[in-house]
This record gives C-alpha cells, structure tokens and sequence, in this order.
C-alpha cells in the first residue's frame, strides 16, 4: 500500500507503460487538459491557454498595428526623400518664384506640391555643420505646414493623405506671411512609438526624470526656417503642462502669440521659467522671437493628458548661435501643477530663475 501510496500511476506523468512519452505528449501534459486531471489541474489549465490567446491574440494585433505604422511612415518619408533629391523643371521654377520671388530654393518644389507649406524645422547634433539638405542626421527634421484648421494635419501627411502619424504643423493663428513671424511661434507635432515627428521634443523632459543633462547638450539648437529665411534658435525652456482643470493649474500657454508690450513679454517668460525643469545659459529680451515646440507626453498615465513643451528664442542679428550648455542645471525647484505636486512632491518656495540676470528688459524702462 505504501508504494501505491508514493507511486504515480503508470498511465499519468513522464512514462506509460514502462515507456517514456515523446517530448510533445509531455509538453501537453503540462498545459493542457488532460484525463485523470483533478479539477484544479483543469482550472489552472483553462486559465493559463486562455491567458496564452489572450497575449497572442492582443500582442500580434499590436505587432501588426506598430508594424503597419512603420511601413506607412517609411512609404511617407520615402515619398518626401524623392522630393528633396528631385531636379526642378524650369516650368515648375519659374512658376513659383513668380508668385514667391524670395523663397529659398529648397523649398520650391514642395511648395508647388503643396501650399501649405510654410517652414521647416531640424533639429541637429552639438556643433553640427551639415547641409539642411542631408535629411538623415537630424533628430527631427520636418516640413512644417498651416491651415485655417488646427485639426487638418493630426492626421493627414503633407500629401493630404490620411495618417495617423500626421505631421508637423504651425497653429493656425500665427503668421508667416512674407517670413515676418509672430512673437511666439506653436507648432504641434505627435510623440509617436514610431520614434517620428516630435517623439524626440518629449525627450529634453525625459532628460528632467532621468537627472541627465546630456539630451539637452547634444542638441541645444533648433534651426527652424520660413520659405524665406534660415534662422537658429536656442532652447531656454521645457515644461510639462497640465491640459484638464481636474488635475490643477492649466497655463495658457498657447494664448501667448503676440506680445502686447513689455510687461505682456515678461508675464509669458516668467510664467515660462517658473514651470521649468530646466535652466540655460541663453538670456532673454522684449523683442525676441520665440519659438514653441508642443507634444503630447504621458508620464502619469495616458488618464491624464498633458504636453511636453520646449521653447527656444530666435539667435539675434549679429549674434552667435553658440551656447555653453555646461552651464545648464535642472530646476528642481519648479512650480508643479497640483497632480505633480501629488506624485512628486514640490520644493516651490517662490521663483528661483534669475531674471535679473537673464531676461535683459526686465529692469530697463
């Protein structure tokens, strides 16, 4: 009676009938249900070929929805290679440069394709020196366009083809005409899985979580051009902002486009550097022209939505767009909106960017 006690049955388990099972019998005796089971043996089975379909079924799907995205960009981003390696039919040219005498020349066959157009935004390595044309050494380097309807491009290509990767685009109520830009420039780009558009903006944040300055000193310059002029512009700024009133403050900082006068300018620039996790060396001036860089970033969940924003300032007339990132610090001191100070806690005790040092205009009459 012991050894029946001790001994399985000769029909369950690795052997039958004194022979071993083949590997695949066994394998299956593991995981699925089999005769002589006791009903926990089955439960535990059901639940774990269930959780397996599950994780197939969910998992390819998104294999092949991440696959299928990448295959539309690559098709995307080879239609607009084609366009910067193509050689300009006179017709074409002469056409354009009679409605546009000063566009830029690399600009002319994309403003053909598309009217939209309106500028074209690269953002390099430190101390890069490569031609705006080589399109494969930037971090971002896009087209940008503007309609009448902040909504077109979040999911149209600049062909006006539907996709759910959109692209770059200005907000609707600036102004390009003539290369004469407003105050403060917004353009809006997706933080796509795809690594395109502006995946890489959320970065100079995530520099913020990580305790790491090196995003922000690789790449401290955003070159952004009109269809009329090339300029430089240095980045000062990156705040995460709160978008629902639920989760605390909201700053309006998309309501900043012109600026009214000099007390206007310093309400959006310290309204900008008490929020910021990041400190430069680049000063600031009324006058200036700022540049706005907004993404969708999810650090505390996708339930709460809010925007990855970096901001620059244009490189003045005569100056060089050289910047001594070693100089830059995080803030670790910033004003959070109120589901921040939750998750974080907060060390706000007041401002603590030096604006009399950095924001030239603000002690000047």
């Amino acid at each position: 009676m012991a050894a029946a006690y001790n001994t399985r049955p000769r029909t369950r388990g690795v052997y039958i009938n004194g022979k071993k099972r083949n590997p695949f019998a066994r394998f299956s005796m593991r995981f699925i249900p089999w005769k002589g089971d006791s009903i926990f043996e089955i439960m535990r089975k059901i639940i774990f070929l269930g959780a397996l379909s599950a994780l197939i079924y969910f998992g390819g799907r998104e294999a092949f929805v991440f696959g299928n995205d990448l295959y539309q960009q690559y098709k995307i981003d080879q239609k607009m290679r084609d366009f910067w390696n193509v050689n300009i039919p006179d017709d074409i040219r002469d056409s354009v440069l009679r409605e546009k005498p000063e566009i830029l020349p690399e600009y002319i066959m994309h403003w053909d394709f598309n009217n939209d157009l309106v500028g074209h935004i690269l953002i390099p390595d430190m101390n890069s020196s490569l031609p705006y044309s080589d399109r494969d050494r930037y971090i971002v380097n896009y087209l940008v366009y503007q309609t009448n309807d902040n909504k077109y491009y979040l999911d149209r290509a600049f062909d006006h083809t539907k996709s759910e990767g959109g692209t770059i685009f200005a907000d609707f109520r600036n102004n390009f005409a003539d290369g004469n830009l407003s105050g403060n420039t917004i353009l809006y780009g997706h933080n796509i899985y795809t690594g395109n558009y502006f995946h890489q903006v959320a970065s100079y944040f995530k520099g913020f979580e990580k305790r790491d300055l090196s995003f922000y000193q690789r790449h401290p310059i955003v070159h952004f051009n009109t269809l009329y002029e090339r300029h430089d512009w240095k980045i000062f700024a990156t705040v995460l902002f709160n978008t629902d009133e639920q989760h605390g403050e909201v700053f309006p900082y998309l309501s900043f486009r012109e600026f009214r006068d000099k007390e206007h300018f310093h309400e959006f620039i310290l309204g900008v550097m008490d929020r910021s996790v990041l400190f430069t060396d680049v000063d600031l001036m009324y006058g200036d022209h700022i540049l706005t860089l907004s993404t969708c970033y999810w650090p505390y969940t996708r339930s709460v939505d809010t925007r990855a924003v970096v901001f620059a300032r244009r490189v003045r007339e005569g100056e060089s767009s050289y910047v001594d990132v070693n100089k830059a610090q995080h803030n670790e001191a910033f004003l959070p909106f109120e589901l921040q100070r939750r998750r974080l806690g907060s060390n706000w005790a007041g401002r603590v960017w030096d604006y009399e040092t950095y924001l030239l205009c603000y002690n000047q009459d």
